[in-house]
């Protein structure tokens, strides 16, 4: 029994290993997004001008739908990799292995409770422990993989969005009518 629950208890430790991997992932998503959008700032008094004129152009249209769509994609890339970041702790009062619910017991009631628990109880503990961590480390995954697939697109209209400013559209179309 004792193997057993020593074999629990490296799963339950791989498990929440998982949940900071997913931490670890999110971060540089955060950061790509940070670091994207402040060198599309700096490089903004490019596209300004062609937001002031007084009549707007085809070209100055399809540059406010591509930047409405890169803050659309940026938005939800970081709030997909921050939601990765809130805590997601089902308290029960219950358990001896999560830690909520330790610091929720009295420290006579958490002595007690350890003192008297059966390792069949113990067992079961740590084996729900395991299910509930699986179930969030799950969770984040899912927020991190869905936060990479939106930053794909918003590196997409960053570059273009670059490239407007530093090409006008007129410019390549009279590039391209010589």
């Amino acid at each position: 029994m004792e193997d057993r629950l020593k074999s629990h208890y490296e799963s339950l430790s791989r498990c929440i290993g998982f949940t900071s991997a997913a931490d670890a992932k999110a971060a540089p998503v955060l950061a790509l997004q940070i670091a994207l959008a402040g060198t599309l700032a700096a490089r903004f008094e490019n596209l300004v001008p062609r937001f002031a004129a007084e009549t707007w152009s085809l070209e100055t249209a399809a540059l406010a739908m591509l930047l409405a769509a890169y803050v659309l994609f940026v938005v939800l890339a970081v709030w997909t990799a921050a939601t990765v970041f809130v805590p997601i702790n089902p308290q029960t009062g219950e358990s001896l292995i999560y830690f909520e619910d330790i610091a929720a017991m009295s420290h006579a009631a958490f002595t007690k409770r350890s003192r008297d628990i059966g390792l069949g109880e113990m067992e079961e503990q740590i084996l729900s422990q395991i299910h509930t961590v699986s179930q969030i480390a799950s969770k984040k995954m899912r927020r991190v993989r869905r936060a990479f697939q939106l930053s794909m697109p918003s590196l997409v209209l960053w570059i273009v969005l670059l490239l407007f400013g530093e090409f006008p559209v007129q410019n390549l179309v009279d590039c391209a009518s010589l």
